[in-house]
């Protein structure tokens, strides 16, 4: 119907340039409408053409046409839980030092004599240390333009027209997701940037293998998915290799206490051959010292070791674990002394860790810094930047018990 319309006004207008000039005047004003349609503007909106190295990624949204119902989700992320389930420390710079009282010798049998030995008195300093860490975004507010969100920008496209939509959301979702990243791989598994070799173009490097490489004008960690052929780089091939930024960061609790456990610091390890599920909780409990044992520990381990626990619920967690009715899960004929916390750092371990939760830290500056974002607009996109320090640590290794698995 439209297009009809459309046909019965060019005719009225073609009739009435007749009217006033003639034949001569009918074909001047077609070949200005022929010449409109071919220079004027088009229909639709071009799709343009946009950096590829600059966020966001429209493809999966710009095939969509017109408003869309309002509102955009993001994955579940379990930002920093390790924060909340050991001891944080905060307004740690670069070094921070606890200091362990040591009192040696004790009483004996009356004589009269007073004769102190002098060595009753004792100090044992530990370090700590944080790293840094960074995040680096760009983003073209622009590229919204083309996709359903393009409505959400708001009025105007001058260079001044930054907004991204839902920016907010956004930048919060982004937020959490660094914080699942460390939470999920630095804070366990973190190696540091001392286990990382640089690339050497002659060496073949076999699954597993850790490299820093030089790409896109800064050291960059990465580790081989599959056995390389001499001089497969993460440039030239990088299909071989995995991104280990995040284990770069510094070395997480897992990593130290394995060193720990390596070094002869700690000693109090558990055999998990032969042992159900709950037996092995509680010889990881028992392990423990009288006097800590009294004062209470907490046992973390990954979820699929606490769903093991849990699969034989009616016959070993229904009659072995207690709750206080505050959410927390104690293991059972332990007077409440041993509660169960299920980790969300430990997800790629089996170990079984124990301890009271002061003797493991977490070491940050401002809690902030992970909340922070540092936004400079540039001339036609916004560059977002992310810093902060981060480290990890155990103060006593005598206070800790742990399984004999990795």
């Amino acid at each position: 119907m439209k297009n009809l319309i459309n046909i019965f006004k060019f005719a009225l207008f073609l009739g009435m340039a007749y009217t006033v000039g003639g034949p001569m005047m009918v074909g001047l004003t077609v070949v200005a409408l022929m010449v409109a349609i071919a220079f004027g503007k088009p229909n639709t909106a071009l799709t343009g053409v946009h950096r590829a190295d600059v966020s966001p990624d429209v493809s999966k949204i710009q095939t969509y046409i017109g408003k869309v119902k309002k509102g955009i989700y993001s994955k579940l992320v379990n930002s920093m839980d390790i924060m909340k389930d050991i001891t944080m420390v905060p307004n740690v710079k670069n070094t921070y030092i606890t200091t362990e009282l040591v009192i040696k010798n004790g009483p004996k049998p009356y004589t009269g004599v007073f004769n102190p030995v002098g060595n009753d008195i004792d100090y044992e300093p530990h370090t700590y240390t944080v790293q840094p860490f960074q995040r680096d975004l760009i983003i073209d507010p622009r590229k919204y333009r083309t996709s359903h969100l393009a409505y959400e920008r708001g009025p105007g496209e001058s260079s001044k027209s930054n907004t991204i939509p839902f920016e907010q959301y956004t930048i919060k979702a982004i937020l959490e997701n660094d914080a699942a990243i460390l939470n999920d791989q630095t804070a366990w598994s973190g190696l540091g940037k001392a286990a990382f070799n640089a690339f050497n173009a002659g060496t073949v490097y076999n699954a597993g293998a850790r490299i820093k490489f030089t790409l896109n004008n800064e050291v960059q960690y990465f580790f081989a998915l599959a056995t390389t052929v001499a001089g497969e780089s993460p440039l030239t091939t990088p299909l071989k290799w995995a991104d280990a930024n995040a284990l770069a960061i510094c070395e997480g609790l897992g990593t130290i206490i394995k060193a720990g456990r390596d070094s002869g610091d700690i000693t109090n390890i558990i055999s998990s051959a032969g042992k159900s599920e709950y037996e092995l909780f509680k010889a990881v409990f028992r392990k423990h010292s009288d006097a800590r044992k009294a004062l209470g520990v907490q046992i973390y381990s990954g979820s699929a070791r606490m769903e093991a626990l849990m699969d034989d619920f009616e016959n070993k967690v229904g009659k072995y674990t207690e709750n206080d009715g505050s959410g927390k899960i104690y293991l059972a004929n332990t007077n409440k002394k041993a509660e169960l916390v299920s980790a969300t750092w430990m997800s790629k371990t089996n170990m079984i860790l124990s301890g009271p939760r002061l003797n493991f830290l977490g070491l940050t500056d401002e809690v902030s810094d992970f909340n922070t974002v540092n936004v400079i607009p540039d001339v036609y996109t916004l560059k977002m930047g992310v810093a902060g320090v981060l480290g990890f640590g155990y103060q006593d290794g005598r206070e800790i018990v742990i399984t004999d698995q990795d």
